[in-house]
């Protein structure tokens, strides 16, 4: 049991680093690629990593309407949140985003107390939900009287942050409740299908990519296919049937205040007063949530 809960440990913390690094390295590619390349050509180096190693386990992809019904909706809280990401990364620093995204397991436990019966709420989670709102608006409570003033394009870019955070809360519960198939047939079949509806949005609206096989920015977007959406994705998948959402969703605790170091040390971004306060502020309503959860971790 010890060692169980160890490893769970050791691969929450990969999580964060697979996850976190990839506000970094969306700055590096965004000097080349549009979001939606970003997203097309990350989603679909994942899935041909996955797909040779579901090939090299003897298993193929999933049949039937049901479980690709499921996998179509799991492709989606994929490619959206991805594309969102990269996207909003183009006009605020990898900080802000880091502090935004960390309002993901407040998301997680309001959803989850619908569709998971071990995980109902209770009055630690409303008053983490409190608290961590109380976060997010000391967070953007300047940018807000500034577009309510003269320009909403900085506002708009953090509230695509924290939507993409509730489409990574439906991701992890839906892979928690969906039918029983494999992890290697979970993650290769949703990224196939978000694969496919991104590249098919990257031609329609971007057209063909100027790729170079030598290029830093294509090579930030193959480490992002290869560690934050291939492996990441087998992680999250195998963490959310062992340990549960809750404990998946634990990883946006630790995302903030990494992302923000990062930042910093990587793309010599200014952190501010409001930045840590905020993460404080939102890392407090999260553990209050998610107290009683963590206890019984």
């Amino acid at each position: 049991m010890i060692k169980q809960k160890m490893l769970n440990w050791i691969f929450l913390s990969m999580l964060v680093i697979f996850w976190g690094s990839t506000f970094a390295l969306t700055k590096f590619a965004l000097a080349t690629y549009s979001p939606l390349w970003i997203v097309a050509i990350r989603l679909l180096s994942g899935f041909i990593v996955i797909y040779i190693l579901l090939r090299l386990n003897g298993e193929n992809l999933p049949t039937g309407i049901i479980n690709w019904i499921w996998l179509t909706i799991i492709g989606l809280t994929a490619s959206i949140p991805f594309f969102l990401i990269c996207w909003s990364t183009q006009y605020i620093d990898t900080g802000i985003g880091g502090v935004l995204f960390g309002i993901g397991p407040l998301f997680t436990a309001f959803i989850a107390h619908f569709f998971i019966v071990s995980e109902r709420i209770n009055i630690s989670k409303v008053l983490g939900l409190i608290i961590g709102f109380i976060g997010i608006c000391i967070l953007l409570n300047k940018d807000l009287i500034h577009a309510l003033d003269s320009n909403i394009n900085y506002l708009l870019p953090q509230i695509a942050i924290i939507i993409a955070a509730m489409g990574y809360s439906i991701q992890i519960i839906c892979v928690r409740i969906m039918p029983d198939i494999s992890l290697l047939q979970k993650t290769s079949g949703g990224f196939l299908v978000g694969a496919i509806i991104s590249i098919i949005l990257a031609l329609l609206s971007d057209g063909l990519p100027n790729i170079s096989l030598t290029d830093s920015a294509f090579l930030s977007v193959l480490v992002m296919g290869f560690f934050s959406t291939a492996m990441a994705g087998l992680v999250m998948f195998h963490l959310s049937k062992i340990a549960g959402p809750t404990f998946v969703s634990i990883t946006h605790y630790l995302l903030p205040p990494y992302v923000v170091i990062l930042g910093v040390i990587v793309l010599n971004e200014k952190i501010s007063i409001e930045q840590i306060i905020a993460v404080l502020v939102i890392i407090i309503g999260i553990v209050v949530s998610r107290r009683k959860v963590n206890l019984s971790q």
